[in-house]
């Protein structure tokens, strides 16, 4: 049996509002959209699937209310920690903690929610494990 995992799928309150912060904050692109009964957007960074946005309403999903504490998180790997989560701040995301320096792995680090509060990490590897 084949697994392979494809993406995180954010469940959106507003799809819209939330599709076009997501292609905007992290300069992503719309690869493909379904608006027929369901709306769904796959969001691309150079060609490969990165996010998928759903309405939550049509999932039959109810937002969280305390998002703080999922148990899922979609984690994304970046040239620049620093940079990345300024930028997040300027879309009007909100930053949980970082940038962070972990010595012992080489490991720039943070966290950060989008507009409709779905935490999110980020990482920054400076070395491969084993370099």
């Amino acid at each position: 049996m084949r697994l392979e995992l494809m993406n995180t799928v954010v469940m959106a309150a507003d799809y819209e509002k939330l599709r076009d912060w997501y292609i905007d904050a992290l300069e992503l692109e719309l690869e493909q959209e379904w608006t027929g009964k369901y709306h769904y957007a796959e969001l691309v960074k150079n060609g490969k699937l990165v996010v998928g946005i759903a309405d939550a309403k049509e999932m039959g999903v109810t937002p969280q209310a305390m998002k703080k504490n999922a148990t899922l998180v979609a984690q994304f790997n970046v040239d620049d920690v620093a940079a990345f989560l300024a930028r997040i701040r300027e879309k009007g995301g909100d930053v949980s903690f970082g940038p962070s320096y972990d010595a012992d792995e080489d490991l720039h680090f943070g966290g950060f929610a989008d507009i409709e509060g779905n935490p999110n990490w980020v990482v920054q590897m400076l070395a491969l494990p084993g370099e």
